[in-house]
């Protein structure tokens, strides 16, 4: 069968740096094709060719048998390709119908059609089960919902031939990340490419045809997904076999350090419980059931209603981040780029961010701000390893290790992360692992937060099951299995 997009020989370099190494890529119509590596493997570059938004130095890209050389995103648009970055290409400030018709308004007699364009968006939202409306002001909805308005953004073309989906799921739940899998087996029955990148490795052999490993710039290989393993997978990105997905456990539990009693507050009600030093707690669930509401409380950044925190025995009741950081408690939020790092600032400055206390004599030493940084670059192995390398251009899974390099800096005593390792490569997850894993074992108090059962399942000490705002569950030992963790989240269905 004739390949609807070929790449041949194409090679990218920027300074310092071989992105792409005379990488070829083929796929047919109708197919959903994995393109997997880790973060710097060369995806994000490849993509970004194809679309247009960046050019090539060398190869050949054919669309449907015509060689073509997209200069812009919008001559890519017009051939038929669409694009669904990781990070949102949206308007917080716009009703969620203004961003699904961004740039392309329905208009009626030269004004744009107001009602026409609200009644659409109503049915794509209606069609794929988006708890929203039309009119809602964007800013007002949550990561999950946000996501699946920049997936319809793009599906709802009528033109489209081939759809790039960049971690599609990462803010899904499995009930959102299914209904997705859906629409796109209809796509692909109606002709539609898929170009599938994805870090949750068990999607792959659910919904894709082919898989193509990238590692170093270079094509590794191109497979049927089917005939690979997941730990195949894992060693063709990797170039090693990562037999394990996750660290050891921790076992040394100290005395209770944290207790939450009948909290409750915006997005949770009636939550009880308690977390020990050297403990990994996992607060799990459907996106919406509250997770992030309560990290945020427990940091300060929401206030609770009623109830009570103690902390190593005291009174707490923090009413902004600065006075849980001053109590010891750092937190690695859900969206690391919006909420955890300053994206125009260095690495250092990002490090130390939380710390200027520690370096300003009274006046800031840089000079010391930049070795902590190399320090915590050696510790956490951040690449590239230059302070004065601005974050925003870091892979998701070094700059949430600047992330946390910052609350090392504090020496927090309570570490909260929010979804950890989302968007993250499967090698950086590991190294994720480990670094939460030796926090417990210095005696540090962990509470993860994550949708995602596996790494809820394989690091954790003991689970906490929430459900529409409600502590539903609480697991232990053989219950951390992963069935047995989903079928708490389902409220005892199998």
């Amino acid at each position: 069968m004739e390949s609807l997009l070929k790449v041949r020989n194409v090679s990218k370099r920027f300074p310092g740096v071989l992105a792409l190494d005379r990488v070829d890529f083929d796929l047919a119509p109708g197919e959903v094709h994995a393109l997997l590596g880790e973060n710097g493997a060369g995806k994000s570059t490849l993509v970004k060719i194809i679309t247009g938004a960046y050019r090539m130095d060398s190869g050949n890209i054919f669309v449907a048998g015509q060689e073509v050389n997209f200069h812009t995103p919008g001559d890519a648009q017009r051939a038929g390709i669409g694009v669904i970055y990781q990070e949102f290409s949206l308007v917080p400030s716009l009703t969620v119908a203004e961003n699904l018709f961004l740039g392309d308004y329905p208009t009626r007699r030269g004004l744009i059609d107001w009602k026409a364009m609200n009644a659409a968006a109503a049915t794509l939202l209606s069609r794929f089960g988006v708890n929203a409306r039309a009119d809602d002001v964007l800013s007002s909805l949550g990561v999950a919902t946000r996501q699946m308005v920049e997936i319809l953004k793009v599906l709802h073309r009528e033109d489209l031939k081939i759809l790039i989906m960049d971690e599609p799921t990462s803010s899904l739940s499995e009930g959102e990340a299914k209904t997705l899998f859906g629409f796109i087996r209809t796509l692909r029955g109606q002709g539609v490419s898929v170009i599938y990148i994805s870090h949750r490795l068990d999607e792959i052999k659910q919904i894709c045809d082919r898989v193509t490993v990238f590692r170093n710039g270079q094509k590794v290989s191109t497979e049927q997904a089917q005939d690979l393993s997941i730990s195949d997978i894992v060693t063709k990105m990797i170039g090693a076999d990562l037999a394990e997905h996750y660290p050891q456990k921790c076992t040394a539990l100290g005395e209770i350090y944290l207790n939450v009693d009948k909290l409750t507050g915006p997005g949770f009600t009636d939550v009880s419980f308690s977390a020990r030093k050297g403990e990994v707690l996992g607060i799990t669930g459907l996106v919406g059931a509250g997770k992030s509401e309560m990290v945020e409380t427990l940091f300060g950044a929401r206030r609770f209603e009623s109830g009570s925190i103690t902390l190593a025995g005291q009174d707490f009741r923090p009413k902004t981040p600065r006075q849980a950081v001053a109590k010891g408690i750092g937190l690695l939020p859900e969206s690391r780029k919006e909420q955890g790092l300053v994206l125009a600032l260095s690495c250092a400055q990002n490090v130390s961010l939380a710390s200027l206390d520690k370096i300003s004599k009274p006046f800031l030493a840089l000079g010391a701000e930049a070795d902590i940084a190399i320090d915590s670059f050696k510790r956490l192995e951040i690449r590239p390893a230059d302070p004065h390398n601005r974050v925003v251009n870091l892979s998701g899974g070094n700059q949430q290790k600047v992330v946390l390099a910052k609350w090392l800096m504090r020496d927090c005593q309570v570490l909260l992360f929010d979804e950890p390792t989302r968007g993250i490569d499967v090698g950086a997850k590991f190294q994720i692992y480990s670094m939460i894993v030796k926090l417990a074992e210095a005696g540090n108090t962990v509470i993860v937060a994550s949708s995602e059962i596996e790494e809820i399942s394989g690091i954790c000490n003991r689970a906490l099951v929430m459900r529409k705002g409600r502590l539903v569950g609480e697991l232990t030992g053989a219950g951390l299995a992963r069935e047995k963790i989903l079928e708490a989240i389902a409220g005892g269905e199998k």
